[in-house]
């Protein structure tokens, strides 16, 4: 009787190692992955956010839109924005926007001029005599916009300045704001269709500027 009841006990304990051993077969591998090496997305450069969100320069703050690409600063352009090209336009068009201190960069008519002057018009015709001008008011800073079509001498890589290569089919917009620490100057270049379509964005922005 008693060897009879030893043999069922040790028959149970085969079987529950069996059970054991089948459930860790099956039970699924441990992760080798905790939580400290799981790989994240790498951070956005946050000088070339497309996002919209305010920007400041010599105290004038303004929010670029968001279909424009944001560079970032570099040298002497306080920030860089890029948009398009748009139809059949063979490059984007771009703002550059410079701060030269409280009484750098000469005067506004000055500037104005120069802007002018970096455009061919066709036959030979007078830039100065064919450019629009315009002015407005941005809490309570004074605006000057100048605009015309035709051939830009490009500066090659100085902001103010005329030379470079020739760009047939531009656009140029110049904006000067007056604001508390200085003059800011918005400078819109590009090829015709993509430039336009984004002076209408340049001007809302600039509009809306605030100290």
């Amino acid at each position: 009787m008693v060897v009879g009841i030893l043999l069922l006990v040790l028959v149970a304990l085969a079987g529950c190692g069996e059970d054991n051993e089948q459930t860790a077969r099956n039970a699924p591998a441990p992760s080798t992955t905790d939580a400290t090496n799981v790989p994240h997305s790498a951070p956005q450069d946050s000088g070339r956010q497309t996002a919209a969100g305010d920007a400041e320069v010599a105290g004038i703050r303004f929010t670029p839109p968001a279909a424009w690409s944001d560079l970032g600063p570099s040298g002497m352009r306080q920030a860089q924005y890029r948009f398009g090209p748009l139809a059949d336009d063979p490059q984007p068009a771009e703002v550059n926007v410079f701060y030269f201190g409280p009484r750098s960069g000469g005067g506004v008519e000055a500037n104005l001029q120069r802007w002018i002057g970096q455009m061919i018009l066709p036959d030979g015709a007078d830039p100065q005599a064919a450019a629009e001008r315009g002015e407005f008011t941005a809490d309570g800073m004074a605006g000057h916009v100048v605009s015309l079509d035709g051939s830009y001498k490009s500066g090659g890589g100085r902001p103010m300045g005329g030379g470079g290569q020739v760009l047939e089919g531009y656009r140029l917009v110049g904006v000067v704001l007056e604001g508390p620490q200085g003059s800011v100057f918005f400078k819109l270049t590009g090829p015709r269709a993509t430039a336009r379509a984004m002076e209408g964005d340049l001007m809302a922005m600039v509009q809306a500027a605030h100290k």
